[in-house]
């Protein structure tokens, strides 16, 4: 049976990059004392900030959905074919040169990576929603028929990795992690604040 799956391909570089690149300016940003001394008080300065981080996190989703691609797979009896059908290229699979794979789905869609292992050589794919505003039913849907196709189509080689170990780690836990550092400062500084 041969379904085609289609997918929103992003690329890992490109967000880290990015990532990169908004995380130092913001370093920067905070602590320059000459970009405080040309605002005459806090409140411009918290504005600017608000401003300054709204525009380049539209920045980053913007540049990141410029190099993101559509990309369709097709499992045949004996291939796995995937497509990139904005530069109309295709990567062909041949089932028996396939060591592993692995695909993550995680809970909200935001790390759902397929990992094909072929000849020592690992091959990632982080698929993400064709929609542009959110993931909907039919991405999920395609994303766990795809699992399941996989599933039935190469039983035994399916391998969780320790690096697919860490993909689900940062996709699930990590956030939270985050938010509740996060809270613990926001906590004590306030704290601190109220002491002053």
């Amino acid at each position: 049976m041969e379904k085609k799956y289609e997918f929103r391909q992003f690329s890992i570089l490109v967000w880290a990059i990015t990532l990169s690149v908004f995380f130092i300016g913001l370093i920067v940003f905070v602590t320059t004392d000459s970009i405080y001394s040309m605002f005459s008080s806090t409140t411009q300065q918290t504005y600017t900030l608000i401003f300054g981080l709204s525009a380049l996190v539209f920045i980053i989703i913007g540049i990141n959905l410029y190099f993101s691609k559509i990309i369709s797979i097709l499992i045949k009896d004996d291939v796995i074919i995937i497509s990139n059908t904005k530069e109309n290229t295709r990567s062909i699979l041949p089932k028996s040169t396939i060591i592993n794979y692995n695909l993550n789905i995680t809970n909200k869609g935001m790390l759902d990576i397929l990992r094909i292992k072929l000849n020592n050589k690992n091959m990632y794919f982080w698929l993400g929603g064709i929609s542009f505003n959110q993931e909907n039913k039919d991405d999920l849907t395609n994303k766990e028929n795809l699992l399941q196709q996989l599933k039935i189509e190469l039983p035994d080689k399916n391998v969780k990795t320790s690096t697919d170990h860490i993909i689900i780690f940062f996709a699930n836990k990590f956030p939270f992690i985050m938010l509740f550092i996060a809270l613990v400062i926001f906590i004590f500084g306030s704290i601190y604040i109220i002491n002053l």
